[in-house]
């Protein structure tokens, strides 16, 4: 017999703005041990992955009307 186990919940590591210009955001992740930098592109949406980090972490940020939050990718 298979026992269900429930993955425990995992908090998301925190992103900060680190550089900004009129068309992009670089925002990386404040958890030193990930290292997750992403571009995310402010008049053409776009999300441009530099480090990869921990992707088993969700992680989450924003930038007054930009909020990156629960990007999957395929």
């Amino acid at each position: 017999m298979a026992l269900n186990k429930t993955p425990e919940p995992v908090s998301p590591h925190q992103m900060h703005c680190e550089a900004e210009t009129a068309a992009e955001v670089l925002f990386v992740c404040r958890d030193e041990a990930c290292g997750r930098r992403v571009v995310v592109g402010k008049r053409r949406p776009r999300l441009t992955v530099i480090d990869r980090g921990d992707w088993n972490i969700p992680h989450v940020g924003s930038l007054g009307g930009l909020v990156i939050d629960g990007v999957t990718a395929a």
